[in-house]
């Protein structure tokens, strides 16, 4: 049976960054070397044999806790999954959740979200990063990164207040503190802020508007 190797590396790619995998523990974890990986995806190589796509499939299993097989890493096997969405992005970049049973919609989910979440943009205030309508995905809360390693793009920022807030995080003027960068430049910056956790926004669906 004939395969495009362009297809397979793509879709190889595409798995690896929707799931925030990193190559080296899922090779690890696969009791596969990393080279063929890496070496497959740099083009050095044109394929990777089956037994190595079902290693990788079972050890992707075992860290996402979800099923996985070879076809889905092949790019031969669509996985269709649709999300609920409890949250919005108002004024001020604060974001909003939608309590109770129902939620705002339903909306399919990229790969590597079916355990997600998914924001949406409301209004003008977030451009010109952002749209009305654009969806922002995102998995699971983690601590403040140290300075060294603030990341360079907005993330979903929970203040000590409580409140969730789409910013850029900037070094603020005190240990353990940061300067919370709206995407919107007529927004006021909010100054040596006390950030209990981030979220990283790993996928955004523009407006189809």
């Amino acid at each position: 049976m004939s395969f495009d190797p362009e297809q397979r590396r793509a879709a190889l790619n595409a798995f690896i960054q929707g799931n925030g995998l990193k190559v080296l523990p899922w090779c690890t974890a696969a009791g596969l070397n990393e080279a063929s990986l890496r070496g497959f995806l740099a083009k050095r190589t044109r394929s990777l044999s089956d037994e190595t796509y079902e290693l990788l499939a079972a050890a992707a299993a075992e860290l996402l806790a979800r099923a996985v097989t070879a076809a889905e890493l092949r790019g031969e096997q669509p996985r269709t999954v649709e999300v609920p969405l409890r949250h919005y992005v108002g004024a001020g970049d604060e974001v909003h959740i939608i309590d109770g049973d129902e939620a705002i919609d339903y909306v399919e989910a990229p790969p590597g979200y079916a355990r997600g979440s998914a924001a949406v943009v409301r209004g003008e205030s977030m451009r010109p990063t952002y749209d009305p309508g654009d969806l922002l995905f995102f998995r699971r809360r983690e601590s403040p990164p140290t300075f060294k390693d603030l990341p360079a793009r907005p993330v979903i920022v929970q203040v000590k207040d409580g409140r969730l807030l789409v910013k850029k995080l900037l070094p603020g003027t005190k240990r353990g503190r940061y300067h919370l960068l709206s995407v919107n430049p007529l927004t006021p910056v909010l100054q040596d802020q006390l950030v209990e956790s981030i979220a990283r926004i790993g996928w955004i669906k523009p407006s189809e508007a």
